[in-house]
């Protein structure tokens, strides 16, 4: 156990009225000096869990994970904290992130829809949605959307309509990707509906060319709202992120905490995008990456280096350093 006692802080810049960092201000931090100052707000808080994003948040984009986050992460089991995944990727995309960190624990993945033992690759929890929100999900979407294409993530696989990938594109932008075979669709059919069957459905995409991430996810929640979870991560493309309704990374990480019997106030978050927000607000402190969405930035309590400068690793560190 160790006292959670520090937060990132660089010039002073103005507040919103929730006391949360303006993230209209946090534009151009990037090139800041940050000086670790200890907080009296957690510093009597014990550390027992940290649950941290990866792609923009451990895993700068395109690139691994430093040497330095590796080392960070590792002196937080070592000093008995709970470190926990808790990522938009499927779980055929975490055995990279695995390797490369070290860490054998647990993993909220799917935004919250499947949460994984590493360590005995077994399924802890699992959220689905029914084929029958599935197809209503669609119908809707097209008629606001008119260009949208579908995919669907199983346990197991990815599964598209044949317009997803032409539209998706064969490259991908992520750091640690899975190889090619793991990347694509394993099973593709002209309509969304075809793919159905009696396998659970942990996450459904939408992607649109037309439109930019916000737009399709003011789609998303303006029309979907009571049939799934709709959010997204995806900082250049129109990816539209669904879940079952009313799990999110935040309603996972929860359930987590509470079977392990920690407190929220014992629990530091770190993330970057929309689909980190529940998990940011949930945790007693939490630390969006400097650079990321507004929306995360402001529902986090602080902000942290950029991911390239290893941010989490950087907070870490002083959360775990001993007067």
């Amino acid at each position: 156990m160790v006292n959670a006692a520090g937060r990132p802080q660089g010039p002073r810049r103005p507040l919103s009225r929730s006391g949360r960092q303006d993230p209209r201000s946090a534009a151009g931090t990037q090139k800041e000096s940050w000086v670790f100052v200890l907080c009296p707000l957690v510093a009597s808080r014990t550390l027992r869990m940290v649950a941290t994003d990866l792609d923009g948040t451990i895993v700068p984009h395109g690139q691994g994970v430093s040497a330095r986050t590796r080392a960070a992460l590792q002196a937080c089991t070592q000093a008995g904290v709970r470190v926990v995944f808790v990522t938009g990727r499927p779980p055929r995309w975490l055995t990279p992130v695995v390797k490369a960190t070290g860490q054998k624990g647990f993993a909220i993945c799917a935004n919250g829809s499947i949460t994984l033992d590493c360590e005995s690759d077994s399924i802890v929890a699992l959220h689905s949605i029914t084929n029958e929100v599935a197809t209503e999900v669609a119908r809707r979407l097209r008629v606001v959307v008119p260009d949208v294409v579908f995919a669907v993530e199983t346990p197991l696989e990815l599964r598209a309509e044949r317009a997803y990938e032409a539209v998706r594109g064969p490259g991908r932008s992520e750091g640690l990707a899975p190889d090619l075979q793991q990347v694509g669709a394993r099973r593709q059919a002209l309509r969304l509906e075809e793919l159905l069957d009696d396998v659970p459905l942990i996450k459904m995409i939408a992607l649109s060319s037309a439109s930019t991430p916000d737009e399709l996810l003011a789609a998303g929640r303006a029309h979907l709202a009571d049939l799934v979870t709709p959010t997204h991560s995806s900082p250049t493309l129109a990816i539209l992120e669904m879940g079952p309704r009313g799990v999110t990374k935040g309603s996972s990480l929860a359930d987590l905490a509470r079977m392990w019997g920690i407190a929220p106030a014992e629990v530091v978050t770190f993330g970057d995008m929309p689909n980190d927000i529940e998990m940011l607000t949930w945790s007693g402190t939490s630390y969006a990456m400097s650079g990321g969405h507004p929306d995360a930035i402001s529902a986090a309590d602080h902000l942290a280096p950029t991911a390239g400068d290893d941010g989490v690793a950087q907070v870490l560190e002083h959360l775990l350093r001993r007067d």
